[in-house]
């Protein structure tokens, strides 16, 4: 299950980046996947380091039996560099050059001082994994990521042309279902409330 987490005060704001936490409708939202999952055996549940990941995580685990909360570095999100806590807009008009250059390339553009989907596309893989060696079992595995944390999780199983990858639909009210096994691919957008 790949989930990307719930809102926070960043969302509301539009800005990219930060350590924000889940706002009420964040906490609510986190709350109704919960309950959704309740009945579904989840050993892992993997998150970025990010305060917003766990947060989602931690109530996810409390309608489990038995689950661990693993935070990997690997599964952070996108570093923005000199814009982390920006907005698109504080972007467009402060640095005009930036917002057009990541415009034109969005793939493969880098922020300063920062990182691209290009460069994240090696630790992603390696928190893939990681996540499958730490779970060991044949059991569900749930990553709670970032945006485009989860547009490159997809793009691994999806094989997706990379200049796509950023544009890859991942909302907050709705959750992957990935079934990827030698006989078979399933991939499901589903709503949890």
């Amino acid at each position: 299950f790949l989930i990307r987490h719930t809102e926070t005060y960043f969302n509301v704001e539009d800005r990219i980046g930060g350590d924000p936490d889940l706002t009420g409708r964040g906490i609510e939202q986190a709350s109704a996947l919960a309950r959704f999952f309740r009945n579904k055996k989840i050993p892992y549940i993997f998150t970025s380091e990010k305060s917003r990941t766990v947060q989602t995580a931690e109530l996810i685990k409390t309608f489990q039996d038995d689950c661990t909360v693993v935070p990997l570095k690997e599964f952070n999100e996108i570093h923005a560099g000199i814009c982390e806590g920006m907005t698109y807009d504080d972007i467009q008009r402060g640095m005009p050059d930036v917002y057009s250059a990541r415009k034109a390339d969005k793939y493969n553009y880098i922020y300063p001082g920062g990182e691209g989907y290009a460069t994240m596309k090696e630790r992603i893989q390696i928190g893939i994994k990681k996540a499958f060696y730490l779970n060991r079992r044949p059991d569900n595995i749930m990553i709670i990521g970032h945006r485009a944390v989860n547009r490159m999780i997809l793009s691994h199983f999806l094989y997706r042309r990379e200049e796509d990858v950023p544009y890859i639909y991942v909302p907050q009210d709705k959750f992957y279902h990935i079934v990827a096994t030698q006989d078979k691919k399933v991939f499901e957008l589903k709503k949890y409330a």
